[in-house]
């Protein structure tokens, strides 16, 4: 009985340390398990720090490369609008400058029209004063020429008459200015002009310069 109660409590102890065996091995494997588990927490924890490590610095490059962009468009941008200043800046010169160069141009020819202008003035006013000059002369010799001296008269008389006289030279009036001195000369000198009308007058606007005369009559001339 002995014999057999020392098996049964070996039987006993050997399950018992089997199951305790067991027992740890399954504690073993469950700590290995969890170990394990851990490990495959930190490794994913790690990966997903990494990447999102990584995540955040691509978007930092990103945002670094989206910057550079903006600046480099705001950079040519910038310098787009100077180089349009500028060129709008250089047309405006040159329009400017075209404008002045005109104006410089339009001055110059209305000098030269001006020039062109007193000169043919002065040379209309001059060839004037010659048919002036010309048709008093025709005028005084007709008068002269039809002058009938009065009795007793010297040759060294003149006196100065006013004429009036109509378009193509009629005479309408006749007065002494200036008197000779001698009242029979003057009259002679009035009916000389009478005499020869119509007096030579030139035409056109001329003409007018001839409504209204007076010249010097000396016969002795």
């Amino acid at each position: 009985k002995r014999a057999e109660a020392q098996r049964r409590q070996e039987a006993e102890d050997k399950k018992r340390k089997e199951v305790e065996e067991k027992r740890k091995a399954e504690l073993e494997k469950q700590r290995q398990a969890e170990a394990q588990k851990r490990k495959e927490a930190e490794a994913r924890q790690k990966r997903e720090a990494e990447e999102k490590r990584k995540a955040e610095l691509e978007k930092q490059r990103q945002a670094e490369e989206q910057k550079k962009k903006e600046e480099e468009a705001r950079r040519q941008r910038e310098a787009e609008e100077k180089r349009r200043a500028e060129e709008q800046k250089r047309r405006e010169e040159a329009e400017a400058k075209r404008k002045a160069e005109l104006e410089k141009q339009r001055k110059a020819e209305e000098a030269r029209r001006a020039r062109e202008a007193e000169l043919q003035a002065a040379a209309e006013a001059e060839q004037a004063a010659r048919e002036i000059d010309r048709y008093t002369t025709l005028i005084t010799q007709k008068v002269v020429r039809s002058w009938l001296r009065p009795a007793g008269i010297s040759d060294n008389l003149s006196c100065r008459l006013r004429v009036r006289l109509a378009q193509g030279g009629n005479v309408i009036a006749v007065s002494v200015l200036e008197s000779s001195g001698n009242g029979a000369f003057d009259r002679s000198a009035a009916a000389a002009v009478y005499k020869a009308d119509p007096l030579p007058v030139p035409e056109g606007r001329l003409f007018e310069q001839f409504r209204d005369i007076n010249f010097v009559f000396d016969p002795a001339k």
